[in-house]
């Protein structure tokens, strides 16, 4: 029947010549009709390529590659974060590059996203996203070159040397674009270090990028601005909770909240909305560590003393 028949055909033919079928109830030939559309039957629905549609079909792929981010915890580090038009962000993606390519979106071509990244740097998710002139804000940087003592005279950011005069046009044109891609190189980095401070730092990594994050973090806090935003996420408990402990202790931070969702899928069906029986996806996948950073006002204290305030505190202030 498959040969002659296209598969709407064959589940027909199937529920006719089954002797239940018809003694079954409503609600229990729509099961069995939807099971053998499901064996027989080949659907492609083409989707736009939205973060909800990628996330999942990211996490279905490989949940390890996407550092088990589900589509709530995205959206969650894009409000924690405050991603708006006009922010400067700060992240470390190990996802594949969706949570870059969310950020960009957010920010719709006005602000910065300086990525930074080890010896990788996946873009799928920025490609796929399908970003357009909004993809033009992100800019990625390896932290061996912040981390550097002087990270202008790294040899990612050096520009080739001068060109011989017998070059041909193909070298020479070689040539211009490695010149080109260095001048670029070097203003991103200016951009970082000599601009204005950073709105938020946005760290999403695996079990195996630890290390990667604890010096992102550390890169990312000596440029974070006052009122900044800190977002990690995390598999793990332990090491977000012992970030916790230290950021209440240090007093450079407030609002410090360890998050944890809980997510599960329903189904929604006329007299049967229930939960689905099985779920693909665990109910806790991971972690969210949020922060905001605040200073001490210079002259606190002989302001504070002047009005009575005996207390000595030095008060903060998170405006920038």
């Amino acid at each position: 029947m498959k040969r002659k028949c296209n598969s709407e055909d064959v589940v027909t033919a199937l529920a006719s010549n089954s002797a239940t079928f018809s003694s079954k109830t409503r609600f229990s030939q729509e099961k069995y009709l939807k099971k053998k559309q499901q064996k027989h039957v080949q659907q492609i629905n083409i989707l736009r390529p939205t973060m909800m549609e990628l996330c999942e079909a990211y996490l279905s792929q490989s949940r390890q590659k996407m550092c088990g981010l589900r589509f709530d915890y995205l959206s969650a580090i894009l409000c924690q974060a405050d991603a708006r038009i006009g922010a400067r962000i700060l992240a470390l993606d190990c996802a594949c590059g969706l949570v870059t390519g969310a950020l960009a979106q957010q920010l719709a071509g006005s602000g910065r996203v300086f990525r930074v990244h080890g010896s990788s740097c996946p873009d799928k998710g920025i490609t796929e996203l399908d970003l357009g002139v909004a993809q033009n804000v992100v800019r990625s940087i390896p932290l061996e070159v912040l981390q550097a003592k002087d990270p202008y005279f790294h040899p990612w950011l050096q520009t080739p040397d001068n060109l011989s005069q017998e070059a041909t046009p193909e070298e020479r044109c070689r040539w211009e674009a490695r010149c080109q891609r260095s001048d670029t190189r070097q203003g991103d980095v200016r951009d970082l270090l000599d601009g204005p401070p950073l709105n938020a730092i946005v760290i999403v990594a695996g079990d195996e990028d630890v290390d990667l994050a604890s010096d992102a973090l550390s890169v990312g806090l000596s440029h974070l601005g006052p009122n900044g935003r800190v977002v990690i996420f995390g598999s793990n408990l332990q090491p977000l909770a012992a970030k916790q402990g230290e950021m209440r202790s240090g007093g450079s931070f407030l609002e410090v909240r360890l998050i944890q969702l809980f997510t599960r899928e329903l189904q929604v069906l006329p007299q049967r909305t229930h939960p689905f029986m099985t779920q693909d996806a665990r109910h806790m996948e991971g972690f969210l560590l949020t922060a905001t950073k605040v200073v001490d006002e210079p002259g606190c204290e002989s302001s504070g003393a002047a009005n009575g305030n005996t207390t000595g505190a030095p008060k903060r202030h998170r405006n920038s």
